[in-house]
């Protein structure tokens, strides 16, 4: 399912990165158009994304700022994406999705470059924008039968 997200990105933006410390991820990300970023051990496991995502940029020549999607949220709406890429562009530093209870969900986490260099405690976020998600979030089998029914639909 993380493929779907993927292909979304591709149809937004002209480079589209993975990062994980998988082979088989990273082999099927290139194979979709995505440029795969290895993932070192240390940001592994129970780490949080902000030190992924500066890992990450490293590797990202040219860009004023990110836009992460997580895997796991294969439902999430393209138009949401586009949203974020867009107040990233006005020069929002920070967006970020929500639930509908306004607590924070980061199913996408737009980050200018300049706020990912120097980010804070990556345990408290702070965005400029919420956006509302509703997409499924896949953490048990019960998210990922709800998925199959959303896809079959």
């Amino acid at each position: 399912m993380f493929l779907w997200n993927v292909q979304k990105l591709l149809r937004i933006a002209s480079r589209v990165y993975v990062s994980s410390d998988d082979p088989w991820i990273l082999d099927e990300a290139e194979w979709a158009g995505a440029i795969p970023i290895k993932r070192p051990p240390e940001l592994c496991g129970e780490t949080p994304n902000i030190p992924v995502y500066q890992h990450a940029l490293g590797f990202m020549n040219g860009v004023d700022g990110i836009i992460a999607v997580q895997a796991n949220s294969p439902t999430i709406d393209s138009h949401l994406i586009e949203i974020a890429k867009e107040l990233l562009l006005a020069g929002f530093k920070e967006i970020m999705t929500m639930h509908e209870n306004r607590s924070i969900y980061g199913s996408i986490w737009a980050l200018s470059k300049n706020r990912l260099k120097t980010y804070g405690d990556p345990y408290n976020p702070k965005p400029d924008v919420l956006l509302l998600d509703t997409s499924i979030d896949v953490h048990t089998s019960e998210d990922f039968i709800q998925c199959q029914k959303y896809f079959a639909s």
